[in-house]
């Protein structure tokens, strides 16, 4: 396992090598969601990317290959919104919503991102839509 997790504006991004690297950086990332709803962005050696959305009683996760074009996915949440609203996160600068059926549980999320992290693929236990 190799990648670099980033959420702040002001740093490069914490590189991991294990689960307990990935674990730790997570929690960082998820300390500094308490003050504002983030995304955090997982990118692999091979530049894939699997973000996710902390801060919040739900999360929300978005892949970008690492040509950076299309296709791209959403988690597809198995979560259920008090509302129909959007789930918003703050994402290097910028406010991002996502629409209420891309939420899922925040505990699901951060396992599809050890997925990703030790397997290079996205998880088979998350529902995936094409954006």
């Amino acid at each position: 396992m190799r990648a670099k997790i980033s959420w702040r504006e002001d740093e490069d991004g914490h590189l991991v090598s294990c689960d307990e690297e990935l674990r730790y950086a997570l929690a960082e990332a998820e300390q500094d969601a308490g003050r504002q709803p983030l995304i955090a962005a997982v990118t692999l050696d091979d530049g894939d990317s699997l973000s996710i959305g902390l801060g919040r009683e739900v999360s929300v996760l978005s892949f970008v290959g690492a040509s950076g074009m299309p296709p791209y996915f959403s988690s597809q949440g198995r979560a259920r919104r008090r509302d129909d609203e959007g789930v918003v996160f703050h994402y290097f600068g910028h406010w991002t919503e996502f629409p209420p059926s891309a939420a899922l549980p925040v505990e699901d999320a951060v396992e599809a991102v050890r997925y990703f992290c030790e397997h290079g693929e996205l998880s088979p236990q998350v529902d995936w839509v094409e954006v």
